[in-house]
């Protein structure tokens, strides 16, 4: 017994031929990024673009951390690294709390990188 496909007139209907393409892995940049890393700390869009550079260094320092660059796995390090450094003192935001630990850690990264170059191998 065979089983056919019919369309709505009640003629049989040639099925789709599905595509079996592997997912593209999703790479958010620029903008989008921005704001989606952005609306992780509740902020207003007014909100993101001033603090449009504490957000970007945000993301490079997510990016070291991590090889994989889906939206998704940046915010996972972020949030990470909220639970690293723990709150922010009483009156001190997310963000420039956290923007200060990423820049100090970036410089770090680009001190120790620099003085390799010097050091045999």
């Amino acid at each position: 017994m065979d089983i056919k496909i019919v369309d709505s007139k009640g003629e049989e209907a040639k099925p789709e031929v599905a595509l079996n393409v592997p997912d593209a892995e999703t790479t958010v940049t620029g903008e989008l990024l921005t704001n989606s890393v952005g609306q992780m700390f509740n902020l207003m869009p007014e909100e993101i673009s001033k603090n449009k550079d504490k957000i970007g260094l945000l993301i490079d320092y997510a990016k070291s951390q991590t090889d994989d660059t889906s939206p998704e796995a940046i915010k996972w390090a972020i949030r990470s690294l909220q639970n690293k450094v723990g709150t922010p003192p009483l009156g001190q935001a997310w963000i420039p709390y956290l923007s200060q630990y990423a820049y100090i850690k970036l410089e770090g990264l680009k001190f120790q990188k620099e003085a390799e170059r010097y050091e045999r191998t």
